[in-house]
């Protein structure tokens, strides 16, 4: 049990952490935060919330089985006694499973537990609790391997983040009527709680500021190489085809709330060949707090604490690794700001700069023959600018930069002595043909620096993207 002492810690953390417990019953003011409640309804829904934690790891669970029988054999979807008797007594790992599995898939999964505290009337830093109490059942009880302390931190960090947003739009669908078999997708957590329990979902009104789905083509140019040997790795070009969405939730600008996510945004695109090249991003953040020093009819600010959940995959060996995977869940300091020149012209800025409390990025050596994740922490900062008319057009302009530096023994290189940076660079005209659709360029460009110790070699990637696209604003 001494092996597990930090894994308790932390769940022991979460449960002090929360103030007061709320309900999900009666009529909740426009604010957004729960109504109290007493001692025996909070354990009774707390049992109600851990049983749909348990539920879905279940539903995962039987999945796996059936997988495992009838479709491919594995190593790790049927626990025994045996696992779950070494997940109580060794020490933790950290384990080699796939980019895409380990933070995409834990992320999400996470979502749920977090909505299970959600739906059952807990509120945001309530709910903490559930992602840490699901993730380490998961790990014990639900895998024949030695359970994972990077997915249980991954899944923590990450699933208030995803599963806030998840939580709001689902809500932001049911107040527009959509009917709940579609609302399910967006939270099935919730979805199934509705169902079990006649829940009848609050309605806040509609607060999405603003929401843009968009398609294209384009071409880009990908390169990656061994710098101390002066090597090319993989130089690929190909043109792709593109889709994507941007989500603004809550007025930006003239935000101010104690409670997290009054106001959030969120991208997400995804692009291929359709043969073995593939591009995912989601980059997101969200208030936890936020006020307004600065309020006049030209300038408007808000400024405030932000939680971000950011994500990137591109590359040829997309699908479980590729060339670029980039992963970071940070806390930064956030800055809102929009000056008005006119009715018609506005010029938009927002800068994100903070720590990055749990990063991860994947080695690839074909020399040694080696590819492998591996995690650290690191400093992050985003800046956003846009200059919009609504006759001539909008130009945006972005730029992330992140640097992660390794966690001494993490995986199983042990990449200790090293670290990354990236910086990722976007800029985009559009013209508005009508009131709802614009079309536009883009131009997007990619690099990463990989410095390492114990032998293994220094790397540069870097991709370049062109694109034109159509855009549906709503």
């Amino acid at each position: 049990m001494k092996k597990l002492q930090p894994i308790l810690f932390c769940l022991l953390f979460l449960c002090v952490s929360v103030r007061v417990v709320f309900s999900q019953d009666g009529e909740l003011p426009d604010s957004g935060e729960p109504v109290p409640r007493g001692a025996g309804e909070t354990v009774l829904h707390g049992l109600i919330a851990g049983g749909e934690v348990l539920f879905s790891s279940g539903i995962i669970l039987v999945y796996n089985i059936l997988y495992d029988k009838f479709v491919e054999s594995t190593e790790w979807a049927v626990p025994s006694g045996t696992s779950m008797h070494n997940n109580f007594t060794k020490a933790w790992e950290w384990d080699g499973e796939t980019f895409g599995v380990n933070q995409i898939a834990h992320p999400y999964h996470g979502s749920m537990y977090f909505n299970a505290g959600r739906v059952n009337g807990f509120g945001f830093y309530e709910s903490t609790f559930f992602p840490a109490f699901g993730s380490a059942t998961w790990e014990i009880f639900f895998e024949n391997e030695q359970a994972s302390i990077n997915d249980f931190i991954t899944t923590t960090t990450s699933s208030p983040s995803t599963g806030e947003m998840l939580y709001r739009l689902y809500l932001e669908a049911c107040a527009a009527g959509v009917p709940a078999p579609i609302a399910f997708f967006i939270s099935p957590i919730a979805g199934f709680h509705r169902l079990i329990t006649r829940w009848e979902p609050p309605n806040y009104g509609r607060r999405i500021y603003s929401f843009q789905v968009y398609t294209g083509s384009g071409y880009t140019k990908t390169r990656s190489s061994l710098l101390r040997k002066d090597r090319e790795l993989l130089y690929l070009q190909r043109p792709f085809a593109e889709a994507g969405l941007s989500l603004i939730y809550g007025n930006p600008f003239e935000q101010e709330s104690k409670i997290p996510f009054e106001h959030f945004e969120l991208a997400i695109y995804i692009n291929s060949d359709f043969d073995n090249f593939m591009d995912i991003r989601v980059n997101s953040d969200g208030y936890l707090f936020s006020f307004c020093p600065v309020y006049t009819d030209t300038n408007i600010m808000s400024t405030g604490l932000s939680l971000h959940w950011d994500f990137a995959s591109k590359g040829k060996y997309a699908g479980e690794d590729s060339l670029f995977d980039q992963y970071s869940t940070g806390l930064d300091w956030t800055i809102k700001y929009q000056h008005l020149f006119s009715e018609d012209t506005a010029l938009q800025v927002k800068f994100h700069t903070g720590t990055t409390i749990m990063g991860v990025f994947f080695f690839f050596s074909p020399d040694l023959e080696i590819r492998e994740n591996s995690y650290g922490a690191g400093i992050n900062s985003k800046l956003f600018v846009n200059l919009n008319n609504k006759t001539l057009g909008k130009i945006e302009m972005s730029a992330f930069g992140y640097m992660i530096w390794c966690f001494p023994g993490a995986g199983d290189l042990g990449l200790s002595r090293g670290n990354v940076y990236w910086l990722f660079a976007d800029i985009a005209y559009s013209y508005p043909v009508t009131n709802l659709v614009s079309i536009g360029i883009a131009n997007s460009f990619l690099m990463e620096w990989g410095f390492f110790e114990k032998g293994f070699p220094d790397t540069l990637k870097y991709d370049n993207a062109t694109k034109l696209f159509i855009a549906w604003n709503f």
